[in-house]
């Protein structure tokens, strides 16, 4: 089938939820609190699938807390996105991260939602121009920090721009893909003992960064972290390496940019708004 109309249907859809919420077409987006602005409410539950869809008043998304931490992101996107056109209640099992396989309409569209919601063209191609990079000669740790400055998963990125955007030659993409986030964490690190790995350059332009405990975040060297849930793990070059040690949120300063950093335990299971509140009942 030809899946191109849904895309750019997909890709209008969440630039016409950006413009309603008064978000540019360039900075990285919180899903959760897209969902939350939409009145949906959203909950982590303990189930091996990928997210539900219960079309109500309220709506709610149901996403599954034994998922890596950007596939839930991007999952609450995808969900928003059936929210947005209107689809019935559904349930999204267990798949890939591209996502490509589906043939149903309903979900190429809210994949595209999705992917243009979390990384607007406009946005990616701005953060591979200002750091001087190129998606054709892009190296695996390049595409990882772009991936944590828009909060989304390593192989999500390639897929997006290889596939929907057709920014990366093929060749590209399949080399790039033999680099997992594990033998990325490695080579970065030194070793793999870090649940996951998010980069935040001097570039970055996110306002909030989502980790979960034993996360390991890398931010400028010298930068400023105030909070007593990351503590410092070791410095490499040019960055800065914290561990997430436990729920509540920390701020991080550099002379470019201030973020937010939100730390959830790990399998969260609850309203996603309680996911780093020090006490739940808050």
């Amino acid at each position: 089938m030809n899946r191109r109309p849904l895309i750019l249907e997909g890709a209008q859809a969440a630039s016409d939820v950006r413009d309603q919420l008064g978000l540019d077409l360039i900075a990285p987006v919180d899903p959760y609190a897209i969902a939350e602005a939409l009145g949906i409410r959203v909950r982590f539950l303990p189930v091996s699938m990928e997210g539900f869809y219960q079309k109500g008043n309220p709506p709610r998304i149901m996403l599954s807390a034994l998922r890596p931490l950007a596939r839930k992101a991007f999952t609450c996107a995808h969900e928003v996105g059936h929210h947005w056109f209107g689809h019935g209640s559904t349930i999204d099992e267990l798949k890939a991260d591209d996502r490509q396989d589906s043939d149903i309409p309903e979900e190429i569209l809210a994949n595209a939602f999705a992917g243009f919601l979390l990384m607007p063209t406009i946005g990616i191609r701005r953060a591979f121009s200002s750091r001087g990079w190129k998606p054709a000669t892009a190296n695996p740790l390049q595409i990882l920090t772009i991936a944590s400055e828009f909060g989304v998963g390593y192989e999500t990125l390639l897929t997006h721009m290889s596939i929907t955007l057709d920014d990366m030659p093929r060749n590209v993409r399949i080399a790039l893909g033999k680099w997992t986030p594990q033998r990325i964490r490695k080579r970065v690190l030194g070793d793999d003992d870090a649940d996951g790995l998010v980069v935040l350059d001097s570039k970055q332009q996110s306002a909030s960064v989502d980790l979960d405990v034993d996360y390991a975040l890398a931010v400028p060297i010298g930068a400023a972290v105030s909070g007593e849930v990351l503590i410092s793990r070791q410095t490499i070059e040019g960055y800065d390496v914290y561990t997430a040690v436990s729920r509540g949120r920390a701020t991080v300063t550099t002379p470019d940019w201030q973020v937010e950093a939100r730390v959830a335990p790990a399998r969260f299971t609850g309203p996603a708004n309680y996911r780093f509140l020090e006490d739940p009942d808050e």
